[in-house]
């Protein structure tokens, strides 16, 4: 007896011992920090990246750099269930209704931010650096960029206050469509970039690539979300269907990360299936994981913060930043606003809807 606990004592290492350490660390700092955060009428996401900055590689470094590297694969975990709940939220009668509505607010305001970051990374980037196929390149790709919108931190101050209505409605189909708009603005930027720079254009691998990309999500997320809705049908038990379910969208998010797909999109493709295949079993589907994922956000969150590191920042990327920032947020205001009255849009969502889409992460880190 006393062998095997001195060897189940070597198989668990102090770094394991560490990892769970600091995932309990990490959870309860989260929650006090977002409980606190709450108090001031600030939303706990703020709360939980607080937290991760104060811990992490700007902070004490409690979370060091190759300790959030091995959060990696967490970490699409977590935006997998995130994507798999936006899905949901997608059903079929709100796309026929609001889809034309959607897509235009989209387009005004991705191509606005794009538009506006890429003026202004240019003519900034001059500047500093005085070679202009470079700075011209860098402000084309940072524009591509800056469309994209983290749905991560944007839906969980929705699901926070149990927002519902036409803005929540308008705010989760944008998130939702984001990702594919700036996959192909981005493999625009990357062609016209790598032709300012002199490198060999393969045009058909530009447009081949972000079609695979997408088109291939689309489809793996509808085949697992098919035989997800399959197995609704066939159990009743709540952690039969809750084990099924998560071991479905993590298949698929190991499928996409092989296959180079889209996570989110595909993550967000099977909650789309699901709940318009099967929208009563689905309803207590969405209500089961919806209990199961609070702790997955809150570290996902504190990871998020534990990952910002504003160490050793140089004055040129300091005004290149504060471009970007300035550049995405007007881009993001005034495009949306423009879109919402094109689309003829309720008057809350014109007057609410560009101060929802700030946020970025996820997409816009991955291109």
């Amino acid at each position: 007896m006393e062998n095997y606990f001195l060897n189940l004592s070597d198989t668990i290492s102090i770094f394991h011992l560490n990892i769970l350490l600091l995932i309990g660390f990490s959870l309860i700092g989260g929650t006090l920090g977002g409980r606190i955060f709450q108090k001031l009428k600030i939303p706990q996401v703020v709360g939980y990246i607080t937290i991760g900055i104060i811990i992490g590689t700007s902070g004490v470094k409690i979370l060091d750099v190759e300790t959030v590297k091995a959060f990696e694969p967490f970490n699409y975990f977590a935006l997998g269930m995130i994507g798999f709940m936006i899905g949901g939220e997608l059903k079929m009668d709100v796309l026929s209704k609001f889809g034309k509505q959607f897509l235009i607010i989209l387009f005004a305001e991705g191509l606005a931010a794009f538009v506006v970051v890429t003026l202004l990374i240019g003519f900034i980037g001059m500047i500093f650096i005085h070679d202009a196929k470079l700075v011209w390149s860098l402000a084309i790709l940072l524009g591509a960029i800056s469309s994209a919108t983290a749905p991560a931190a944007t839906t969980d101050v929705l699901w926070e206050y149990k927002a519902k209505g036409p803005l929540t409605r308008t705010v989760l189909g944008i998130v939702a469509l984001d990702d594919g708009l700036a996959l192909l603005l981005f493999a625009i930027a990357s062609s016209v970039a790598a032709s300012l720079m002199g490198d060999s254009l393969n045009i058909l691998e530009s447009i081949f690539t972000p079609i695979y990309e997408i088109v291939g999500s689309l489809m793996l997320g509808f085949l697992l979300g098919f035989f997800m809705g399959k197995i609704l049908k066939r159990y009743n038990e709540d952690d039969k269907i809750l084990v099924f379910s998560i071991g479905i969208v993590l298949t698929g998010l190991g499928l996409a990360a092989l296959m180079s797909l889209n996570i989110l999109l595909a993550a967000m493709t099977m909650g789309v299936t699901v709940v318009n295949l099967s929208p009563y079993r689905s309803k207590e589907l969405f209500k089961l994981i919806q209990n199961f994922t609070p702790p997955i956000y809150i570290l996902f969150f504190v990871l998020v913060g534990a990952k910002l590191n504003v160490q050793g920042m140089s004055l040129s990327v300091i005004f290149l930043l504060a471009a970007y920032l300035t550049g995405r947020t007007l881009g993001k205001m005034y495009g949306a606003s423009f879109g919402a009255k094109l689309s003829g849009a309720p008057a809350t969502v014109i007057k609410n809807l560009p101060l929802c889409l700030f946020s970025q992460a996820g997409v816009a880190i991955g291109l």
